[in-house]
């Protein structure tokens, strides 16, 4: 008895889902007609375009087939199959998942990264631009050695593209923003800048500072601040500077002494 009981109650509730699953689609459709009057004679492409708008709000490809459910108790007869019906609404949803594909903005670059790649970051950031960190000099250096780096020509400020057969586009960064923070030994920088005949030592400031040598350790001290906590904070100023620049653009000008 108890087994039975809980066979019926399963299905009474697997009911009750597919009840408010029907009635939000039929609300979907209401509210999709209203904004798009239905024209006689022109079904297929309001499936077409039905199938898209389900696609944009998100809906399963098993709400995809309530959907076609809803629809076919609706429009299918004088010559319009459950068959066509189901093609227009599928081709509609899968155009979305082929063409419906935001492209994200990341300020903050990866060393590692390919040339290719990183053109494509300047393009889409655009204005915003795109900032480097790397606490090792070789992180990026062994990316520019790799055959899909060379990056050298990108350091420049000025207009880079690639076309590569495999994006069967040409990727142009017509007005490139990137910023480059790196840090390393001297050892590390003749590897990353081996000659001064491409250019790339023009590109960068160089600072070099001695220290004198001492160990210290990294260990947490009581009552003092640990390293995270303070670079955490220091991150948190340096996007408050970022977002105050980006809705007040400043623009620096030096003098000629300067």
């Amino acid at each position: 008895m108890s087994y039975n009981y809980l066979t019926n109650q399963t299905i009474i509730n697997r009911e009750a889902k597919e009840h408010v699953a029907r009635g939000y689609i039929e609300a979907f459709v209401h509210t999709f007609f209203q904004y798009h009057p239905w024209q006689k004679g022109n079904r297929h492409e309001s499936m077409l375009a039905l199938g898209r708008s389900e696609r944009r709000k998100g809906f399963s490809k098993e709400e995809l087939e309530k959907l076609t459910s809803v629809m076919a108790a609706e429009i299918v007869g004088n010559g319009y199959t459950r068959q066509e019906l189901q093609k227009g609404l599928s081709s509609g949803y899968q155009y979305v998942d082929l063409s419906y594909k935001p492209k994200y903005l990341y300020l903050c670059g990866a060393p590692s990264t390919s040339k290719n790649q990183l053109i494509r970051r300047l393009k889409t950031n655009g204005k915003l631009g795109l900032i480097i960190n790397a606490s090792e000099l070789d992180m990026i250096s062994g990316a520019m050695k790799q055959k899909c780096g060379h990056h050298d020509d990108v350091f420049h400020h000025e207009p880079v593209s690639t076309d590569y057969k495999i994006d069967d586009q040409i990727i142009c960064a017509e007005d490139p923003h990137l910023a480059l923070s790196f840090t390393g030994t001297p050892n590390q920088l003749a590897f990353f800048i081996p000659s001064l005949g491409n250019g790339l030592y023009s590109r960068f400031i160089i600072l070099t500072a001695e220290s004198r040598w001492k160990y210290r350790s990294a260990t947490p001290i009581k009552g003092k601040e640990d390293y995270d906590t303070f670079f955490k904070k220091l991150s948190g100023e340096v996007l408050d500077m970022f977002l105050f620049l980006q809705q007040s653009p400043t623009e620096v000008i030096l003098s000629d002494s300067q």
